[in-house]
């Protein structure tokens, strides 16, 4: 019976939350509304992505993705599955922009962030005919990676009996200015490593417009996980206040 109790305690409290010492709210009748949410966001963002374990808010930064898979040149020739990929850089990341339609509830962000990924790849196929097969550490580079991202919300009554956000959709694009990419110990023949390293990076383009959709989805539902917590303690009045 005590553990009940304390269970429900402890969901009441997570329930009544306040908005976070590291946010600040904004007036929804603020005529610049944008500029206030995009200086709150900016000075929230880096606590944000590190997480906040009393809110049961997870770290962002790394951001596990589990797998991504890439062919070199199609996939008659080589293909490479990267594993337990660990992304780098979120709590550096920057706003550019935000902005809110609070009639069609919408919200639209830019943000510019350099990735660094560490992680593990499985190597295998046909080079100049010949099977080949091999595995090791890798490390990519995304230089510049400009997201595009827009957050469609309802408006729902919470557990408090208070009106708060749902997302309930989301979608983001990508433009990477410059991808590198690492693989040691290929076939532990650094002539044949640094050739396959070299096609890699000369094909980089086309190997982020084959993974960048799954780590986009990744990254954003990641995000969208964070801030549905986040939104289910903090009602739309504390976040947004009418004054």
């Amino acid at each position: 019976m005590l553990r009940i109790s304390w269970f429900v305690g402890l969901f009441c409290s997570v329930l009544s939350m306040e908005l976070p010492s590291y946010i600040s709210s904004c007036s929804r009748n603020d005529p610049n509304l944008n500029e206030c949410a995009l200086k709150s966001a900016r000075e929230s963002l880096h606590q944000f992505s590190l997480g906040d374990p009393e809110r049961g808010l997870h770290s962002l930064d790394p951001l596990h993705v589990p797998e991504m898979v890439i062919y070199i040149p199609n996939k008659q020739g080589i293909k490479v599955v990267f594993k337990d990929n660990y992304f780098s850089g979120l709590s550096k990341l920057h706003l550019e922009s935000l902005s809110f339609d609070l009639e069609k509830k919408q919200i639209r962000a830019d943000a510019l962030v350099n990735l660094d990924v560490k992680n593990k790849y499985d190597l295998s196929g046909k080079l100049l005919m010949l099977p080949v097969q091999s595995n090791g550490d890798a490390a990519i580079h995304l230089k510049n990676t400009l997201l595009h991202i827009r957050y469609w919300y309802d408006h729902v009554e919470g557990a408090d009996g208070k009106i708060h956000w749902k997302i309930n959709k989301h979608d983001i694009k990508y433009e990477v200015e410059k991808a590198n990419f690492r693989l040691e110990n290929l076939f532990n023949d650094k002539n044949i490593g640094d050739q396959i390293n070299k096609l890699l990076n000369e094909m980089w383009r086309e190997i982020v417009n084959e993974v960048g959709p799954s780590i986009c989805h990744s990254l954003s539902s990641a995000v969208v996980e964070s801030l549905a917590v986040l939104l289910e303690q903090v009602s739309f009045d504390e976040l947004m206040p009418d004054k």
